[in-house]
């Protein structure tokens, strides 16, 4: 009996110690932590197979201790209250993404060495981070903006695309590795502290390479540097930036500079004039900040990769303000003169259509004219008498005839037809008889 309790217990034991080393895989593919409880049973997994994603009302700490991988990605995002991350035991994940967290300030995962993203945006209060020093696998992007972290010398991995932007509290950065493989990307943006990059081991720039807006970066040294088979873009108030051992551009190379940094485009043109140097390169010292009037050295190439570059600098003297018209101004005054040139010739096609209208309608206003007068000449030669078809006929004398009057008293109606015959004397009264055939009068001869 003993025996057979002894037996149970050891095969609880084991129980207990399988499921605590067990995988953890939500069938949703994603676990929300949003209390204590959450954190401290996701731990009990040593591996978890899916997304952990953390919610807006999340606690103030998390600390994943015990997991050793995360398949899919750990996503923290608008959670306000926390304060603290962190695993000692997490070694791998695929993504850790950290945004607009106000109050984080501490971030810890020493055994992390392999991610393939981080992503870490808006962390105001963030200015310590620990993470590992080795690394295993390809890393394909790190992003830092907005940050209070003063050093990053954990990342010490080369990384396709990294981006360090608007990190008001960054002081120095490093890159401590030799080259900057074909299709990577590093840019350095914005960063008001930064007053140190060190890139002396880069030997060769294959992908890109950008430093701009870092406004206490005075000085870069690119002692190793050699080949530039991609593109470098450096803008700043650099004082000083040297490339000793360059000597073959295939990409291109674009040094802009408020301050004086005449020695480097001297010597890049001395290179290119004794071919010792060969590529596309441009090198503009004493830039004026101000837009309106800017001072510009410049030294540009118009030679192929494969030949050398002939550089000219011309003498660090102001140029005089007004001399031409800005590149803006050109391009208004253009718009304009296109502007003016297509209204003209609107109007001018509007105005002749118009007369060509106008001209349309007043010939077949013409037209239509002489066709009613035409109805109407028709219509009233039908109703004139003609002189010699008039109803009355005054008959003339022949020639050599006197012609006679009856006497006013005795006066004699010619049977016209009427039906009847009057008699006329000075004082006597008559009535006259209307009658629709016409009178002719007939004068007898003398």
């Amino acid at each position: 009996m003993k025996l057979c309790i002894a037996s149970f217990g050891l095969f609880l034991v084991q129980c207990l110690i399988g499921a605590a080393n067990a995988d953890c895989a939500p069938v949703s593919g994603s676990l929300t932590l949003k209390t204590s409880q959450d954190v401290t049973t996701v731990s009990k997994c040593t591996d978890f197979t899916g997304n952990i994603v953390v919610a807006a009302d999340g606690p103030e700490e998390i600390a994943l201790d015990g997991i050793h991988t995360v398949t899919g990605n750990i996503d923290v995002e608008n959670v306000a209250q926390l304060r603290s991350l962190s695993s000692n035991s997490l070694e791998v994940v695929q993504s850790l993404t950290l945004m607009n967290l106000p109050k984080l300030s501490n971030l810890s995962f020493p055994a992390l060495s392999n991610f393939s993203s981080l992503q870490w945006k808006n962390l105001p209060s963030f200015e310590h981070c620990a993470v590992a020093g080795t690394h295993n696998g390809e890393i394909q992007e790190i992003t830092v903006t907005n940050t209070s972290l003063k050093s990053m010398d954990w990342l010490v991995w080369p990384v396709q695309l990294l981006n360090i932007t608007e990190n008001a509290s960054l002081e120095t950065f490093s890159i401590p590795y030799n080259s900057i493989n074909t299709g990577s990307s590093l840019t350095f943006s914005d960063n008001a502290a930064l007053a140190n990059i060190t890139v002396s081991q880069l030997s060769g720039i294959y992908g890109g390479l950008q430093v701009s807006g870092n406004n206490a970066l005075s000085k870069l040294s690119f002692e190793a540097m050699e080949t530039i088979g991609g593109y470098v873009q450096l803008s700043g108030d650099f004082k000083n930036v040297s490339m000793p051992a360059l000597n073959s551009i295939n990409g291109g190379l674009n040094v802009q500079s408020t301050g004086d940094i005449t020695a480097l485009c001297i010597n890049l043109q001395e290179k290119a004039s004794s071919h010792v140097l060969k590529g596309h390169y441009d090198c503009t010292p004493n830039v004026q900040k101000s837009p309106a009037s800017p001072t510009t050295m410049s030294s540009a190439s118009t030679a192929k990769p494969t030949s050398p570059t002939i550089t000219t600098i011309p003498t660090p003297s102001p140029s005089p303000q007004g001399s031409g018209l800005s590149i803006w101004g050109k391009v208004g005054i253009s718009v304009t003169v296109l502007v003016i040139a297509f209204t003209t010739l609107a109007l001018t096609i509007f105005y002749f259509r118009r007369r060509n209208h106008s001209k349309v309608q007043e010939i077949q206003q013409k037209k239509i004219d002489s066709i009613e007068l035409a109805d109407s000449d028709a219509g009233a030669g039908a109703s004139i008498p003609k002189e010699l078809e008039s109803p009355h006929i005054r008959l003339e004398l022949a020639a050599g005839k006197i012609a006679q009057e009856l006497p006013a008293y005795v006066p004699h109606e010619l049977l016209a037809k009427h039906g009847s015959s009057e008699l006329h004397s000075p004082t006597a009264s008559f009535t006259s008889v209307r009658s629709d055939v016409p009178l002719i009068r007939h004068e007898l001869p003398g």
